[in-house]
């Protein structure tokens, strides 16, 4: 009696397993999309899709490189603007995010069910530029009604301390909530929110009690980049030799990072240094650009299928 009841929870528990992995969300192989040959760009370190211009992708450089930021057209990878941010400096720019203007949260609700009325772009000045230590700034900016040329404005700074020296990852829901993951050697990198609060108040120093760490383990500094879904629900990120992906109904990332370990996607062919990642506007896969000369941007369809292992 005793092996049958056994042999029966195994079972139970392997049916469980398998109707998780059929449900799992999956994703199609990498389509190559427009190479972006602009001499400009040769360190794209980060990358988040337009809510407001059909096709755009926003990139830039790390450290090296003046504070500007580009337009680049997902189709054929042709470079369509240049934005210079006024009264900003690219100590070492890590990661760029394109969510619900910080200050417009702070008057009016912002949710996944309510489309704001203009969107940010958030630059993460967060790398330690080659060991030198991190500025740990994130600017936030007003996304461009056209796609060309200009000189934007910092419309406010956030600027915070904590314990880790590099991180790569900056992600923003859609109810205007930002969160900072660290890079660490081996992969077990933290996650923490940043307050609302610290918006034009000066440095603070974050509580790393409302911290987790990431459960997944590499052979390099990861991870090197992450978005957070249109929808708030799913949270990718991107290490050196491959891509991971969460599934956080509650939006409780911090929770998902402690309490879970990401599935990884196996339909994702790794290219060295690839930094840059992000959803496309409407969740139904994610971009992906490595940086170097002359490198194309892959997408990755959102499927069903057994293409997500955890």
């Amino acid at each position: 009696m005793e092996m049958c009841q056994r042999f029966s929870l195994l079972l139970s528990l392997l049916l469980i397993d398998a109707r998780a992995a059929c449900s799992a969300t999956t994703f199609g192989n990498g389509e190559a999309k427009g190479t972006v040959g602009s001499h400009h760009i040769t360190e794209a370190s980060g990358l988040a899709a337009s809510h407001v211009h059909n096709g755009v992708l926003y990139t830039h450089n790390d450290k090296g490189d003046s504070s500007h930021f580009f337009a680049v057209q997902v189709g054929n990878g042709n470079l369509l603007a240049t934005f210079v941010v006024r009264n900003a400096q690219n100590y070492d720019w890590e990661d760029i995010a394109v969510g619900p203007c910080a200050d417009d949260c702070a008057r009016i609700t912002c949710s996944a069910t309510t489309t704001p009325s203009r969107y940010c772009i958030y630059i993460a000045d967060t790398g330690d530029h080659g060991g030198d230590g991190a500025k740990n700034i994130i600017y936030m900016i007003r996304e461009p009604a056209n796609i060309k040329d200009a000189t934007l404005d910092v419309v406010d700074t956030l600027s915070f301390s904590w314990t880790e020296p590099d991180a790569e990852t900056l992600m923003v829901s859609p109810d205007g909530r930002l969160f900072i993951v660290s890079k660490v050697h081996g992969g077990k990198a933290k996650i923490t929110e940043l307050p609302a609060s610290a918006w034009g108040q000066g440095r603070v120093n974050l509580d790393m009690s409302k911290t987790a760490t990431l459960q997944i383990t590499t052979t390099s500094n990861d991870p090197q980049g992450g978005d957070i879904s249109p929808d708030g629900t799913e949270i990718l990120l991107v290490a050196e030799e491959g891509a991971y992906y969460f599934s956080v109904p509650d939006g409780n990332y911090i929770n998902a990072f402690r309490s879970s370990q990401p599935a990884r996607i196996l339909s994702y062919q790794p290219v060295p240094s690839t930094e840059a990642i992000c959803w496309s506007p409407t969740g139904s896969g994610f971009y992906v650009l490595a940086e170097g000369s002359n490198q194309k941007i892959y997408y990755y369809p959102k499927i069903s299928g057994p293409t997500v292992v955890g």
